[in-house]
């Protein structure tokens, strides 16, 4: 199942012939602008995740060092290679697999891609997840509503929190269906992750902090107090809520990164270890906390 600049269903595999019909991506200047937010250096490698022909593809291999072309498809496959042969780019390297499957690269590399709407999620965890994955920026058409929700104010999502510790998003506008053939029933939007120079958790507490956030954000409208009751003990709740600025009240899922920055490095100061909400199996589901 492939992904050329269209929006279409992840191959399933329950039934792998289960896809919609191809929206292509037509705008050659929107393609141009995505790139050009990207801010590709001359060394740098950079993924295009879901190539198709190589709308995308292409045009990155003028400005990067190496470009490597994800497909899966076996017919665009042979596109792909036939026309980075054709035009002499020899810094197009096409993988032929899929996008969740991949290795991805050792060294710092960028992404510029049109990914499948229907495995966003997967995708940028595969990506986020953890912060050792050496990716700098990603420049991405998604469909809207995801990139909304990306971007939203304050993350009452664990997984979410834990990709903006270390990473910010930033939804540059909306795409209307018009730029694709056939238009698809949503609007997208081009959506820009940036590493940030200064995580706000050190990529070595990664799987406390997600331990943390898992644990408090279990019901994410509780007051502070209650939402951390089995972590801190009220006097140090008193003086957290002092240096955080805000009132016994204040829902726990209202703090900002900054603000989640300061609740974990209090709990590092000042919680005894075994206090600690436990690393959450992978999905991220509610940790126990040791007694």
């Amino acid at each position: 199942m492939s992904k050329n600049n269209r929006h279409c269903h992840h191959k399933s595999k329950n039934n792998p012939n289960n896809f919609s019909a191809q929206h292509r991506l037509i705008n050659k200047r929107l393609v141009l602008d995505m790139i050009d937010l990207a801010r590709i250096q001359r060394h740098e490698t950079v993924l295009d995740l879901g190539a198709g022909t190589g709308a995308i593809t292409f045009p990155l291999a003028e400005r990067a060092a190496n470009v490597i072309a994800v497909e899966t498809d076996p017919e665009y496959v042979s596109k792909l290679r036939s026309r980075a042969e054709a035009g002499h780019m020899q810094n197009v390297r096409v993988v032929p697999a899929d996008i969740l499957q991949i290795q991805l690269p050792r060294r710092e590399f960028v992404v510029v891609a049109n990914i499948p709407y229907s495995i966003t999620t997967p995708i940028l965890g595969r990506l986020l997840d953890h912060p050792a994955v050496p990716l700098q920026r990603a420049v991405l058409l998604v469909e809207l509503g995801a990139a909304k929700r990306f971007t939203g104010r304050l993350a009452r999502n664990p997984r979410m929190l834990g990709w903006r510790m270390s990473y910010e998003f930033q939804l540059v506008r909306a795409v209307a269906p018009s730029n694709f053939s056939p238009p698809p029933k949503v609007d997208s939007g081009i959506l820009t992750i940036r590493r940030r120079k200064d995580p706000l958790v050190p990529p070595k507490h990664h799987a406390r902090f997600m331990a943390l956030a898992a644990y408090t954000l279990r019901y994410p409208d509780l007051p502070l107090p209650e939402a951390l009751s089995g972590v801190f003990t009220p006097p140090q709740m008193t003086r957290l809520i002092r240096q955080l600025g805000v009132d016994r009240g204040f829902p726990v899922s209202r703090l900002d990164e900054a603000g989640w920055g300061q609740l974990f490095s209090a709990m590092l100061k000042h919680v005894p270890p075994e206090r600690w909400p436990r690393t959450p199996l992978p999905g991220f589901g509610k940790p126990k906390k040791r007694r």
